[in-house]
């Protein structure tokens, strides 16, 4: 295409291109002299259709009061009608006041979404359907770990059970890796070692030795993309349950925690029974009462049909919405985490270079640029065929949510595990133990 100079201070320049263009000439013509029965261009066609609407000033052509764009005009007008970078909708509404051609609306779109500067500050993506955990066959086989930091001048390390939700609270100073490990042996020492833990990045749960007192005792360690919580979503909703309990209790906070562990443990859930009974297979004895103890796996069918429901009832409102799946080797924008200025870009251009499962991927920031692992809400589609920029140096992004070599054979051994779409469905209405989301 011809590159063209818009000059407002030129009136002529539009009338001049008007004539050069031989679609919009013989519109023109047709206008004034008056169409024949039939025409054999496509372009033509088109204006054919339109007539009644077109009209002609100074041998320039109109649709209504819309100034019909010639060809060559037409990336300098768009140029023009995408400054201040508002978005698709603004953009549309802008053009079809003022301009006009054939496929404008498609031209606006792909400029959009070709856009390096849109697409690196775009907002994030639409909410991906529920993606539930696999429910646990045995009590204690996945367990879900996670911190809270500095609640009523302390920091608590939270366990729960992922079959039963049984939980396990304890205050704590430091959050090292030393210490978490202890105080989960504490409950592995009452329970037994779990098949699975599930934890978030934090640096205690990355470390070496996290991961090698794991695999000394058996233990698979499995990780969400960073930054998303809700994939480690029991323990995080076991967090705000317990913040919610000790805020409103008038005891000291050693005091509130154990009665807190002792209620939650003892309340019934949907199915019936309460975690301690499905944990331990009797009712825990409490002030308000002593009930005979009965068989857990009475309530095992019931639970898993209650706990079915809500993330049935979410797909159905989730499944229009269009999630964007991603394959080895897709561009692909991927959300930025470390520190940024002002300026600083909020999606970075990316390759897919592994896929873990139905919701998290490895990428690696093009050209040669560090690689991160992400949920599939943290990422966007990335169009068109123009160069990737030269990204900063790889020590300019953040590294903390690098992968090492280890967490990326855990995540691609377990990703093969689990079962995808109906399958999922049907494995979730067909167990008989309670379920947690995995996002």
């Amino acid at each position: 295409m011809i590159s063209l100079q818009m000059n407002p201070t030129d009136p002529g320049l539009m009338t001049r291109e008007s004539k050069k263009d031989a679609v919009i000439s013989a519109v023109v013509r047709y206008t004034k002299e008056g169409w024949p029965q039939s025409v054999e261009s496509e372009e033509l066609k088109h204006y054919r259709k339109l007539r009644h609407s077109l009209s002609t000033e100074n041998g320039c052509l109109f649709l209504g009061a819309r100034i019909v764009i010639p060809t060559r005009l037409k990336r300098q007008v768009l140029q023009l009608v995408h400054l201040g970078h508002f978005g698709m909708q603004r953009m549309k509404k802008r053009a079809r006041s003022v301009v006009y051609w054939p496929h404008i609306d498609d031209d606006i779109e792909q400029l959009c979404r070709t856009c390096a500067a849109c697409a690196a500050h775009q907002n994030m993506p639409e909410k991906a359907p529920n993606h539930p955990w696999m429910l646990p066959e045995k009590p204690w086989s996945r367990v879900h770990v996670d911190h809270a930091i500095n609640f009523l001048g302390s920091n608590w390390l939270v366990v729960i059970d992922a079959h039963s939700k049984y939980p396990c609270i304890h205050p704590t100073v430091s959050t090292s890796t030393r210490t978490t490990m202890d105080l989960l042996e504490q409950d592995f020492a009452h329970f037994g070692y779990p098949h699975t833990l599930v934890t978030d990045n934090a640096p205690n749960f990355r470390s070496e030795e996290f991961q090698a007192w794991c695999r000394e005792r058996g233990i698979v360690r499995l990780t969400g993309a960073p930054y998303h919580p809700a994939t480690n979503g029991a323990a995080e909703r076991l967090v705000q349950s317990f913040k919610q309990s000790l805020r409103k209790s008038s005891l000291p906070p050693k005091a509130a925690l154990q009665e807190f562990l002792m209620q939650y443990r003892r309340t019934p859930l949907e199915c019936g029974y309460s975690p301690g009974e499905l944990l331990n297979g009797r009712l825990i004895r409490c002030k308000l009462d002593a009930l005979v103890p009965s068989p857990a796996h009475i309530a095992q069918g019931r639970l898993a049909k209650e706990t079915a429901r809500p993330h049935l009832r979410m797909n159905r409102r989730l499944t229009a919405k269009r999630v964007h799946s991603y394959t080895l080797g897709a561009p692909c924008y991927a959300l930025y985490y470390g520190p940024k200025r002002d300026k600083e870009p909020r999606w970075v251009p990316a390759v897919v270079t592994k896929v873990f499962g139905t919701r998290s991927v490895q990428v690696r920031v093009v050209p040669r640029g560090p690689s991160w692992k992400r949920h599939v809400e943290q990422l966007l589609p990335r169009y068109g065929q123009e160069e990737d920029a030269e990204p900063p140096p790889e020590s300019a992004y953040s590294n903390h949510d690098t992968l090492t070599k280890a967490e990326e054979e855990t995540t691609a051994s377990n990703a093969t595990k689990q079962p995808k779409g109906r399958e999922a469905i049907r494995t979730l209405t067909t167990k008989t133990v309670p379920q947690f989301r995995q996002h």
